[in-house]
């Protein structure tokens, strides 16, 4: 059963799970500490209190002749609107500085080279708003500040090398259409995995963490004259490129 809580930096309230009763943790809002109780403590207002009295002044009675007002609302960590649309203004401007370089540099090593810096580049903003929008919002302790940068940074690595090393792979197999997808699963899953691990969330939130990064890179790439994936053996054949790329 989640236990209330109310930080006594900010005083915002929060549920956390039982999982962290008689522990303590910072506030994701200011990084006070906060001590979770062993039991949920429910907080009452004063009308609350005034509600549950009669017309003598006395508290309506129940069993223990206490009176009985209701528990707290939670508050969510929604997401903020703003973080969505500079994320989005973020991505829009590499569709567009992806468009342009596909204009101007024919597909080759060099296009190559400049699509694999470009992945490495949007790897951290794509993983860090991945995480901000799956992650569990009923849990206290969520990745924040520091933190924050130093786990979704390890994870965008990963996610980057695991792109990298499965494209590497798809040009060795000169793998096309429909093979290209189910060597693609695999890396997914694989990288699925590791973001389970890392992140702390949940296995099918991970894979949508991972899908989400996927979605934008395999559009980069279509976009910047790399290639769609699917196409990428005929591409190989054409090109013979040193380097996979985004």
């Amino acid at each position: 059963m989640p236990i209330n809580v109310i930080c006594p930096g900010c005083m915002k309230r929060f549920k956390v799970s039982d999982k962290f009763a008689g522990m303590k943790g910072p506030c994701p809002s200011c990084k006070a500490i906060i001590n979770i109780p062993k039991a949920s403590v429910k907080i009452h207002g004063a009308d609350e209190i005034d509600k549950g009295k009669n017309v003598g002044g006395t508290n309506a009675a129940s069993a223990t002749n206490r009176p009985t007002p209701t528990p707290i609302s939670r508050l969510n960590f929604d997401f903020d609107p703003k973080e969505v649309k500079k994320y989005a203004l973020i991505t829009l401007g590499f569709f567009l500085f992806a468009f342009l370089v596909g204009l101007v540099v024919p597909r080759g090593l060099i296009l190559n080279i400049i699509g694999t810096i470009g992945l490495c580049v949007i790897v951290f903003p794509i993983t860090l708003f991945g995480y901000q929008l799956l992650r569990d919002r009923e849990e206290l302790f969520m990745l924040a500040g520091t933190d924050l940068y130093k786990t979704t940074g390890t994870c965008a690595a990963i996610y980057a090398i695991v792109w990298i090393a499965f494209e590497i792979f798809a040009w060795y197999m000169r793998a096309d259409y429909i093979f290209i997808w189910v060597y693609f699963a695999a890396f997914a899953m694989f990288a699925a995995l590791l973001g389970h691990a890392i992140l702390d969330i949940t296995f099918g939130n991970s894979t949508l963490h991972f899908l989400i990064f996927f979605f934008v890179v395999l559009i980069l790439r279509g976009v910047s004259n790399i290639g769609w994936l699917w196409n990428a053996a005929s591409i190989v054949r054409d090109t013979s490129p040193l380097l996979p790329g985004m």
